[in-house]
């Protein structure tokens, strides 16, 4: 009887032995599975939350920039570093230069006269809005992107 009893204990241990492995395999499974869910949910969060395309790229391929409370006026980013404006719909066009730094907006051109501008400024590229904001006027003025005018609709270059 001693044997027997030996035997069944024998039994049970092995039988408890085999469901231990199930058991930490399910729950590394589990771990697992966790783990990936959150990962992937960072990454399209990250991936959501970034800008489309970089701010000086936006501003040249989104096209002209037509202020809203003056329609007339239009700045057109170009390429890097370069634009042309105008106040009077394209009767003149001006060249400027330009750039971003440190979240302000640089504007030089010859105009009437040489001005030299920094603005800070916001984009939302899912609008296509560009807002500039004089610092020592305390004045916001928005831009609205619309299509490029063809080459040949300016007159004038200076």
């Amino acid at each position: 009887m001693e044997s027997e009893v030996k035997n069944n204990n024998a039994g049970d241990l092995s039988r408890k032995r085999k469901n231990k492995p199930a058991k930490w395999a399910l729950a590394v499974f589990i771990i697992g599975i966790v783990i990936l869910v959150v990962g992937l949910t960072v990454f399209l969060i990250n991936k959501n939350s970034q800008p489309s395309m970089a701010d000086v790229d936006f501003l040249i391929s989104a096209g002209e920039w037509q202020r809203e409370d003056q329609p007339a006026v239009i700045w057109n980013f170009t390429e890097v570093g370069k634009g042309k404006l105008t106040t009077d719909e394209h009767l003149n066009d001006y060249s400027f230069i330009w750039s971003l730094d440190d979240n302000k907006l640089k504007i030089e051109t010859t105009w009437l006269y040489d001005l030299n501008d920094e603005f800070d400024y916001k984009i939302d590229q899912g609008a296509k809005t560009l807002t500039i904001i004089n610092p020592d006027k305390n004045v916001e003025v928005k831009f609205k992107a619309i299509e490029r005018a063809s080459e040949d609709s300016s007159t004038s270059e200076n």
